[in-house]
């Protein structure tokens, strides 16, 4: 199988990976997209679909390729935007006739090899007076995990709004006439839908409309600034990412990114530049810092906003942990500092381990009282560990009483 190694964004350069949909799937991590055909391309050129796959976000295997031709559509260059559904262990990926209808593909594994699922479209293009492609699948957290699908362009593409519909429990059939989505913007296509606390966000690109009901109507609430291109978002062991698209080099030819998420208390979404630029799963020792929100898995703990308006891990309980690996660059036996707040009459402890939450422990950092958890509270804490130099894979694990025991903010080398 074809293996690709990261070091930064895209995670699949050069290949024309793009338009990403990831979904998580039997603890792995599946990536449905586009394939843009050349780098001399002049035009949009999609002449197949590609999945591929990922334990850690940073090595990618190729799985399977669905063509045009195993479908309905037959020989075609316009294969577009897809997305991708499990629902009693079958799998079910969603595609694009150019912007004229959507198709439905079936497997029992979710890397493929798919089948066409209807021989003919699922979305035909007189269900509504929008263009009926770009599809996107949302399955709610309600105890019925009902399906939507979402498709469709604004006004100035061409279309007429996006649309929604429940999908039947067979996943290849409408269970209402799809509804028009109301939203105070001119958006754009591929739009997309994930839910945090309760709230439906509707994207497109970076930008971000929200509401309390999947059906809408919707507000704008911002631009998070990754991508000016398709993307989706997916949660994985207690953390946010944004799939999003990359130029590489140019609109014809692209590829996929990752990046953490962050929610504000008012619902704001916010992403990290320099994880724009560098991607997920990988840190280096020598960055000036690295933020605790940082993590690639979490337990026991929460993510929230602090009182300068950046994040830290907080509710933090005993035996709680965060998950960082591939630091690179970490020196032999280095020092770490801690940036902390402890509001509590009783010290709190991390200790770092090596690659599992109860592995080796290479050293250990007091957070004594600071007096408060306001912005006056935070003290940087210093201590050196036993280690070899160069690249590990560390957990943080806490140690304390109550169920807050401190708020960290982010750690460093020295």
């Amino acid at each position: 199988m074809d293996k690709v190694f990261t070091k930064k964004n895209p995670i699949i350069k050069g290949k024309g990976i793009c338009d990403p949909h990831m979904h998580v799937f039997n603890g792995r991590v599946y990536l449905y997209a586009t394939h843009d055909y050349s780098p001399d391309n002049k035009g949009y050129i999609m002449k197949d679909w590609q999945i591929w796959s990922s334990a850690d976000l940073v090595e990618w295997t190729y799985e399977s390729t669905l063509r045009p031709e195993d479908t309905y559509i037959g020989s075609s260059d316009r294969c577009w935007a897809t997305d991708a559904a499990e629902r009693n262990g079958k799998y079910y990926f969603y595609f694009s006739n150019g912007m004229d209808n959507t198709g439905v593909a079936v497997s029992d594994n979710p890397g493929g090899p798919f089948r066409d699922a209807l021989g003919r479209p699922l979305l035909d293009g007189t269900n509504t007076p929008t263009r009926e492609y770009d599809p996107a699948i949302f399955i709610d957290d309600d105890e019925n995990a009902t399906p939507y699908i979402i498709f469709g362009t604004p006004v100035w593409a061409g279309g007429d709004s996006y649309y929604i519909a429940r999908l039947n429990d067979d996943m290849i059939s409408l269970a209402e006439k799809p509804r028009k989505v109301i939203v105070d913007d001119t958006a754009d296509d591929k739009p997309s839908i994930h839910k945090y606390k309760g709230i439906y966000y509707l994207t497109w690109a970076s930008f971000y409309a929200i509401s309390d009901n999947v059906y809408g109507p919707y507000k704008l609430l911002g631009n998070h600034g990754a991508s000016p291109d398709h993307g989706s978002y997916f949660k994985w062991n207690n953390q946010w990412f944004n799939a999003f698209t990359i130029l590489d080099p140019t609109l014809f030819h692209r590829a996929s990114g990752l990046c953490y998420v962050h929610f504000r208390e008012n619902g704001e979404m916010v992403t990290d530049q320099l994880i724009v630029e560098y991607g997920v799963g990988q840190y280096n020792a020598e960055w000036d810092r690295i933020q605790a929100e940082w993590y690639m898995a979490a337990h026991g703990n929460e993510k929230g906003e602090n009182p300068r308006r950046g994040f830290d891990v907080c509710k933090i309980t005993d035996g709680s942990y965060l998950y960082f690996p591939n630091i690179y660059n970490i020196k032999e036996n280095t020092g770490m500092c801690f940036f902390a707040a402890n509001g509590n009459n009783s010290d709190g402890v991390i200790e770092v381990r090596e690659d599992e939450p109860e592995g080796r422990l290479l050293g250990s950092c007091q957070i004594t009282p600071t007096g408060s958890w306001n912005w006056w509270g935070y003290r940087s804490f210093a201590c050196s560990l036993k280690n070899e130099g160069g690249s590990k894979n560390l957990y943080l694990v806490f140690r304390g009483k109550g169920d807050d025991i401190m708020h960290l903010d982010w750690f460093s080398f020295f």
